[in-house]
């Protein structure tokens, strides 16, 4: 569906993350946790997960630029003298949650792949989620985790949730004292029976790929994981 939004906010939440708040322009029905919108600009479309949960009337984005995109350029630009109005289409999307799960969760994030999963863990959070959650946020360097109060936070208020942040260069943070690596390996060597537990992955097709291929190597049950990727970059 096609909805006229207002530009409510843009603000840094890192030297290179910044947040756009949407208010749509008409009441329409609610996306579900973990679904997406496309910005619509004048000949493209760009896919953002919407970082916000369902109950809040505002849409939330997180926006980094990424090097060598057209796409990232145009909308860095647009950020910079935004319109009064934006189009947008959504709910899009089929892996989110309308439900919780009957089981543990494992969230596993790349990059900005984080708004996904804040949506769903917002939801959760509404819902009284009984079940532990494991929140695995994968990153290049230390700086990169522009969200990690607010989880440090949210994990010492919330007893089912645990969140463990990784960094995947330790030269860029030789500071760093949390997991380091690949985040799907440091899954793998923290959990044993991944079967167990209905997991959600969001990052490039390749990263989503490469996790999901480590996993069934293990014995995993491939059906047990959930990612946008397999509709919009089936292999």
């Amino acid at each position: 569906m096609r909805v006229e939004c207002q530009i409510e906010q843009i603000k840094n939440l890192s030297a290179d993350v910044r947040q756009l708040v949407l208010k749509p322009s008409r009441s329409i029905p609610s996306f579900k946790a973990g679904q997406y919108l496309e910005l619509i600009l004048p000949d493209r479309k760009c896919a953002f997960s919407i970082a916000s949960v369902p109950s809040d009337p505002l849409l939330h984005l997180h926006i980094k630029p990424t090097l060598d995109s057209e796409d990232s350029t145009i909308i860095e630009t647009m950020l910079n003298d935004p319109p009064r109005l934006l189009s947008v289409e959504y709910p899009l999307g089929d892996c989110f949650l309308d439900h919780c799960p009957d089981r543990a969760v494992i969230l596993i994030a790349a990059s900005t792949g984080i708004t996904q999963m804040r949506s769903m863990l917002g939801y959760l959070k509404e819902q009284d989620f009984a079940k532990d959650i494991f929140l695995y946020w994968g990153v290049l360097e230390e700086e990169d985790l522009y969200l990690h109060s607010e989880l440090l936070t949210l994990a010492e208020q919330w007893q089912h949730f645990h969140y463990i942040p990784v960094v995947s260069d330790m030269t860029r943070s030789p500071s760093w004292q949390g997991k380091a690596g690949l985040v799907g390996n440091v899954v793998l060597a923290d959990i044993d029976d991944l079967n167990t537990r209905s997991i959600y992955v969001s990052g490039s097709p390749v990263m989503v790929y490469a996790t999901l291929d480590s996993f069934v190597a293990k014995g995993f049950n491939e059906k047990n994981v959930h990612s946008d990727v397999f509709s919009f970059a089936p292999r």
